[in-house]
């Protein structure tokens, strides 16, 4: 079996409930990460340390603290560089894998030893993991990543998994709000990533209340303009393709929070 590390991200405004659920199932899977990373992105209350030390794992855990908020892409970063091994699994702290996530995208990657980029579907729910959303359904294959990623980020971040080297080569995360994942994805792929995404739910992601307020106003504008930039800089897409998508995607950041939902489920979701 293919040995991995599994990175995890944790700052202080997260919540313990959360955290600990988000542990349990780690804990529950059926194939183990073989080395675990934690960063602490600054310092945690209280609460989240007694969480992480009650926390029993029983492969390598890696916990790295750093002493201010550095925010997720330089703190995913720092993780990717620390991990030994070659396959990296990406995990966001609130959010619960499905039992056997693990052993599927293994299965997956060690089917397809060109892979370098890979992840699966979501099913997203609200504060009570029994009360499901509309889930975000992402393409399988790499053309039809490769098309996807032309309008929308092809992959669910908290399912992926990554090549550690294809990664570092390709610039590793660095700082970009919001956009931190679509950014490395981007940069990966014209770096010769082979991608797939497995069709089946791999992880139960948490939307949370405050996810549409996250995600409209200027400071957002700006990172999807950025991102738009990037796109055409890296040829992925092309003037018309430009201009489509900063007049469909950026006007609807000025949307009140609760069009900005309707919005999202009625386009981005399944």
């Amino acid at each position: 079996m293919i040995e991995f590390s599994l990175l995890m991200c944790i700052y202080a405004k997260e919540s313990p409930l959360f955290l600990t659920q988000c542990l349990d199932s780690i804990l529950l899977q059926t194939v183990m990460p073989d080395e675990m990373i934690i960063v602490k992105d600054g310092p945690l209350p209280d609460e989240l340390e007694t969480v992480l030390k009650d926390f029993r794992f029983s492969g390598g855990l890696n916990v790295i603290g750093l002493p201010e908020n550095v925010t997720l892409g330089p703190a995913r970063a720092i993780g990717v560089e620390a991990a030994k091994h070659e396959w990296i699994a990406i995990m966001d702290s609130d959010d619960i894998c499905r039992p056997d996530r693990f052993e599927k995208q293994l299965d997956m990657i060690e089917k397809g030893p060109k892979l370098g980029l890979t992840g699966g579907q979501i099913s997203e729910f609200n504060e009570d993991p029994g009360s499901t959303a509309p889930s975000r359904i992402v393409p399988a294959s790499h053309n039809d990543i490769l098309r996807f990623m032309k309008k929308r980020n092809p992959f669910n971040s908290m399912t992926v998994m990554l090549r550690r080297e294809l990664a570092l080569s390709s610039g590793n995360y660095r700082f970009f709000p919001w956009f931190e994942d679509y950014d490395l994805w981007t940069r990966m792929i014209i770096n010769g990533a082979h991608c797939a995404n497995h069709p089946e739910v791999l992880v139960d992601a948490r939307v949370g209340s405050g996810m549409y307020r996250r995600r409209r106003g200027t400071s957002y504008i700006r990172s999807e303009w950025r991102m738009q930039r990037q796109l055409k800089e890296l040829k992925l897409i092309n003037n018309v393709e430009f201009l489509r998508n900063a007049a469909s995607r950026i006007p609807v950041r000025l949307l009140p929070e609760k069009a900005l939902e309707t919005a999202y489920n009625k386009f981005a979701r399944k």
